[in-house]
């Protein structure tokens, strides 16, 4: 299976999201939009895992440093890479020095494992659509530019998630394997 860290939004934020990018679904381009039950803020894709693999990891986080719960606020769309091209829509996080540290301590709780620190710097986001096709997305990125600074709402994050993501014809399916709770401090 293929594993992965996540926080699930809370329902508030995922109406206002999903009301707002409505305008982008009509703009009738090729972009694979994720399904509404998987829209999730991603922390770590982690990759392939055997089942014992996927419960080491979950203890291993759960043994990990974690904050105290906090709260996120999403404001925002945006476009993965820069220029004229798009190969992912993505609605934004601000930027959380709770949010920075739970992503630390759980890299350092992976990487006890041998699970390779990201690269990449983090840019926390949530997924709402991939493409692969050149195509003019002018109409979407005028939307871009009209929804960038956009509040869609903040919640409480008590947990994050440990998720099994199971590729099917219809698309993946994401199971929550564990719950990591949140130190009160």
């Amino acid at each position: 299976m293929r594993v992965f860290t996540g926080i699930q939004l809370a329902a508030g934020p995922r109406e206002k999201l999903l009301r707002e990018l409505k305008p982008f679904h009509k703009a009738g381009t090729p972009i694979r939009w994720t399904e509404e039950r998987n829209i999730h803020l991603t922390l770590k894709f982690i990759g392939e895992a055997e089942p014992a693999l996927a419960r080491r990891i979950g203890a291993a986080l759960g043994d990990a440093p974690r904050p105290a719960p906090f709260r996120l606020r999403l404001r925002g769309f945006g476009k993965f890479p820069g220029g004229d091209e798009l190969h992912v829509l993505w609605a934004g996080v601000e930027e959380s020095a709770e949010l920075n540290a739970l992503f630390a301590g759980m890299e350092e709780g992976l990487s006890a494992l041998g699970i390779a620190r990201e690269a990449r710097p983090f840019h926390p986001h949530v997924t709402l659509g991939r493409n692969k096709a050149r195509f003019n997305f002018k109409g979407v990125f005028s939307l871009l530019q009209e929804k960038a600074g956009l509040f869609l709402g903040d919640w409480d994050v008590a947990a994050y998630q440990l998720f099994a993501s199971d590729l099917t014809p219809a698309g993946p399916v994401y199971t929550v394997l564990k719950e990591i709770p949140l130190v009160e401090s």
